[in-house]
């Protein structure tokens, strides 16, 4: 009887212990199989839709899912594995402040340090940006050093466009997501370091952590299977082949990587296998506001979900696009690379919509598996500003018919 009794207690300890905790994804699908295989249906219908890319699932417990979709190269078929390379664009910031953030760390640099601290001759509105500001989008740029990610450009030539940009607003006033901003921290790294900045993130981040899938452009090491990519099913060609990263793109793009080495950054990360504790933390610290319940760290945008904290990035190039999601509340990961960009047009010229970006992907699969309902696929999003367009040009042309309609008027009257 006292056997049953203190197991009956015990039970109902467990119960009660259970219910004040947040619920995982696991309590919701009592097997890692089962939504393994919702997961996998998931993006097996996308693929039919047009999805392409290559696909990680993980908890606490592991990774549920890392598989690959659709065609990673179309002129000979070859398909998107769980290895396929892919270009991450702007998810490589968070490599660059890290980096900022490792220096800081071996105390060669502070983010509080004013950016003359590090260069020459910076004019007056420039002089006082911090480091802490590039890393946050609230130095003053708002618009970028280069016009395209493929433009040849020197690290000098990169310095000198920069500090001729005028600044759009007051430092530390407000937020613009500028790419150039992740350029001169990059500049930084190399500067402070004294080697260049790939070398400086082989040789600290991807090498000793295993990111044996991870590179830059252009890299000698890429051999590995790397995904051509597409605008509207056109082939811009493969990263690999490409010339650079330039200084237009170094330290704000410019990486290539596996969902699967994208997760063992996470949980370098977590596990302060480089970064220390305090300095990780900073990464996810909600520096500035992006508006919308969307706070800018370092490298990463921390957002108020649906489900609690979202710690995320994403990231669209020349061709495809990425997102990088972990619902921390949630025990939720969600590592989504694409190699394609498509869209719905108007008269074959005007996008309305995009199709099957890997952010609203992503959202729907979240919201799938905690509903548990499976049923519904990511809508394409809708696109304001070309409408905005039409709309414009048919007031004009509207305008320029009643305009001319008034001017015939006239004549006819003044040739009675």
């Amino acid at each position: 009887m006292y056997k049953k009794l203190v197991l009956l207690l015990s039970i109902t300890m467990i119960l009660v212990i259970s219910a004040g905790s947040p619920l995982t994804i696991l309590t919701v699908h009592t097997q890692q199989a089962d939504l393994k295989q919702h997961v996998d249906e998931y993006f097996t219908r996308l693929a039919k839709n047009g999805f392409s890319g290559a696909v990680l699932v993980a908890s606490e417990d592991g990774i549920i899912l890392q598989n690959g979709y659709g065609i990673a190269n179309d002129s000979n078929n070859s398909p998107i594995t769980a290895n396929t390379v892919f270009d991450i664009g702007s998810i490589s910031k968070q490599f660059t402040a890290s980096a900022v953030l490792y220096l800081e760390q071996q105390e060669l640099v502070n983010v509080k340090d004013p950016i003359s601290k590090y260069f020459d001759n910076v004019s007056s509105d420039k002089a006082n940006i911090t480091i802490h500001q590039l890393l946050t989008h609230s130095a003053g740029f708002t618009k970028d050093h280069f016009d395209d990610d493929l433009t040849p450009m020197t690290k000098d030539e990169a310095v000198q466009a920069i500090f001729s940009l005028p600044l759009g607003y007051q430092p530390e006033t407000k937020y613009s997501y500028s790419n150039t901003g992740y350029t001169l921290l990059a500049i930084i790294v190399e500067n402070v370091s004294g080697q260049s900045f790939t070398s400086f993130i082989h040789q600290t981040f991807f090498e000793p952590l295993g990111m044996n899938h991870t590179g830059f452009y252009n890299d000698s090491w890429v051999n590995q299977h790397v995904a051509n990519t597409y605008w509207n099913d056109v082939d811009q060609g493969n990263p690999s082949e490409w010339q650079g990263p330039y200084w237009g793109v170094m330290g704000n793009g410019g990486v290539m990587s596996t969902v699967g080495d994208l997760y063992l950054w996470w949980q370098s990360i977590q596990n302060h296998t480089v970064l220390s504790r305090e300095q990780a933390d900073k990464l996810f610290t909600r520096h500035i506001s992006e508006g919308s319940d969307s706070y800018y760290g370092y490298g990463w945008s921390i957002q108020d979900s649906p489900y609690g904290n979202l710690i995320t990035h994403n990231g669209g190039g020349i061709g495809g696009n990425s997102d990088f999601a972990v619902y921390t509340n949630k025990d939720l990961i969600i590592i989504i690379c694409s190699n394609r960009i498509t869209w719905n047009t108007l008269f074959d010229i005007i996008p309305y919509e995009i199709k099957l970006p890997a952010s609203d992907t992503r959202q729907q699969l979240a919201d799938n598996i905690f509903s548990n309902d499976f049923s519904k696929l990511p809508s394409p999003t809708f696109l304001l500003a070309p409408y905005l367009v039409i709309v414009a040009l048919v007031v004009i042309a509207i305008g320029a018919g009643v305009t001319l309609i008034i001017r015939q008027r006239k004549n006819k009257r003044n040739s009675l």
